[in-house]
């Protein structure tokens, strides 16, 4: 039997061979992913895969694993599996019997988006690798997955996923009976993105062991059987109201469902990473290319360069005494403004170019005083409601502070202003839930670009110093940095900052004990507190990772302290 035309059932009963099989990366990657494909070149309860990052998490539940029906004509009885379907899988003329060989259990729902943030380079190479050629459906399958939202069945016909055993017989289905009359609501209000995504999709994920391995806002991909019936994803609850009847039963041509037989955690959604590693000297190579390329951009400024470099790269590496350690949010300040270019624009524009996934937020009042910035729970739909910060790990958000404009912040715009400050000090997110306030942790990378010093908290505050020919010349400049990045240039450069931010970096006793000698010999010679260690310690980490290298030796710790020394040295002077 062909592995990826097995159907629930045939996987249920053989599920220890088939996730064997999936242990071979080249079998995981043969499965269609949902990602690269439309919905319409899919077929219901084929095996699919889906990267996404959980955005929501609903409740539990019951339905039959296994069950006997009995046939109420012929009173012959059969064994039946419930698992990895949507519902019963029961003729009109069959009842489930109660029995000891029934089992009852219990899975659990969550709502799943497309990588917030995803750069478009990343979903090209994803389409390249994994579309598929475009197939004909039946037009019957072309109407169910084409129809648009507002003609859906919402108010069709609904089957029970799971029945209370309280009979010794029951009917399988349900009848048909009406929904109560309910204003549809948006195809926006139902994806429910945190930021815009043009071609980003949402599932419902049914999940049915490994739950305590899934957090909130965390990374997958998924493998499970598509079901895109519009019928049996509905639910026969007469607790829901109307709206949130339509949030958890949306249309399967909009947001389909899968039933999920394994996933993995992704550390990075990279598609040019691979098992073979980036040699240090090849990484020190591309080092200084991306170092050519950003002092460029940065006007000459090869400080602000650097530190951009290790902006990039950072993470968080370790939580500790609620503090996240490795963070390193970046406020670039003195930025040009020129006339008839947008220099954070254009910036930005190679910052989504060299990254995975990025986010740009022009800090206009209007977009201040509007936006959400924190997710919040519905409790009419039932639903978190996402926000501007509810983004994956590694998502670089580009705030540019040069657009704020005179005007009165709003209650929303403090909220606001309030949230991304905690969440770049802290690294943590606050979700409201009306009753009671959550923190969740995250690890996004900010860059604030601003005129002055900007009003939001940042870890690296580097004053930039541009040369004047950069100034004048920046139209040809950006010209030639987009000549430079030849497409090998440009592949080696994504790759680099990835494998970077992966290389597991260690301090043996014999580095602690020579920091620890420098660190007194500068508190000897200064003014020097714990905090300036502890940010000398991260900066020398990331100089460390940046040129391929695992352990910190005296070369690289030197290059922090002189890179500190620079940059506070040039806001002495400013501020002089």
């Amino acid at each position: 039997m062909d592995f990826l035309k097995c159907n629930p059932n045939q996987w249920y009963l053989n599920e220890t061979k088939y996730l064997e099989l999936l242990q071979n990366e080249e079998i995981w990657n043969q499965i269609p992913l949902l990602n690269a494909n439309e919905l319409h070149d899919l077929q219901d309860w084929q095996l699919v895969r889906f990267r996404g990052m959980i955005q929501d998490m609903h409740g539990p539940e019951l339905y039959l694993e296994k069950f006997t029906v009995r046939n109420t004509e012929t009173a012959e009885t059969t064994i039946k599996f419930g698992k990895y379907v949507d519902a019963a899988d029961c003729k009109p003329n069959e009842t489930i019997e109660e029995c000891p060989s029934t089992i009852p259990s219990e899975r659990h729902v969550y709502v799943a988006v497309s990588i917030p943030g995803i750069n478009p380079w990343v979903h090209k190479l994803e389409e390249d690798k994994y579309k598929l050629p475009s197939s004909n459906p039946s037009t019957s399958m072309q109407n169910n997955l084409k129809r648009p939202v507002q003609e859906m069945e919402v108010t069709s016909a609904k089957l029970s996923n799971a029945e209370p055993l309280d009979s010794n017989k029951r009917s399988c289905t349900h009848p048909p009976r009406p929904e109560e009359t309910t204003p549809f609501v948006s195809q926006e209000y139902l994806l429910n993105f945190p930021i815009p995504n043009p071609s980003g999709k949402v599932c419902r994920l049914k999940i049915y062991k490994d739950t305590d391995k899934i957090k909130l806002n965390s990374v997958f991909e998924f493998v499970g059987f598509l079901s895109l019936n519009p019928i049996l994803g509905t639910n026969n609850d007469d607790d829901m109201n109307g709206l949130e009847s339509q949030i958890h039963n949306p249309p399967s041509s909009l947001i389909p469902r899968i039933h999920c037989v394994t996933f993995k955690s992704l550390s990075h959604n990279n598609p040019l990473v691979t098992q073979e590693k980036l040699s240090p000297d090849k990484m020190q190579v591309i080092r200084k290319e991306l170092l050519i390329l950003l002092t460029q951009l940065m006007c000459g400024d090869e400080l602000a360069a650097e530190y951009l470099i290790y902006h990039f790269i950072s993470q968080v590496y370790l939580r500790k005494d609620f503090m996240a350690l490795g963070k390193f949010s970046l406020n670039i300040s003195n930025v040009p403004m020129l006339e008839n270019i947008d220099y954070v624009q254009e910036l930005y524009k190679f910052i989504e170019l060299l990254t995975t996934k990025s986010h740009y937020l022009p800090m206009l009042l209007e977009y201040m005083n509007e936006l959400n910035f924190v997710p919040k729970k519905d409790y009419n739909a039932d639903r978190l409601t996402s926000s501007v910060l509810q983004l994956s790990d590694n998502t670089h958000l580009v705030l540019d502070e040069t657009k704020l404009t005179p005007g009165k912040l709003n209650q929303s715009g403090v909220t606001g202003v309030r949230a991304l400050s905690n969440t770049i000090k802290n690294q943590k997110i606050m979700y409201d839930f009306t009753y009671y306030q959550l923190e969740y942790d995250c690890d996004i990378p900010f860059l604030v670009l601003s005129e002055g010093k900007s009003m939001l908290p940042s870890d690296v505050h580097v004053i930039l110093a541009p040369e004047t020919t950069h100034l004048r010349t920046f139209s040809e400049i950006l010209g030639a940095a987009r000549h430079f990045l030849k497409p090998e240039l440009l592949d080696d450069i994504r790759l680099y900052l990835t494998s970077a931010r992966l290389t597991q970096y260690d301090l043996s006793d014999n580095v602690l004990e020579m920091v620890q000698n420098k660190f007194v010999e500068m508190r000897q010679s200064g003014h020097v507190t714990g905090d300036d260690l502890h940010s000398l310690l991260v900066l020398a980490r990331l100089v460390c990772i940046s040129q391929g290298k695992n352990t910190l030796d005296e070369g690289c710790w030197k290059k922090a302290c002189a890179l500190e020394e620079a940059r506070k040295e040039r806001i002495k002077y400013r501020s002089s």
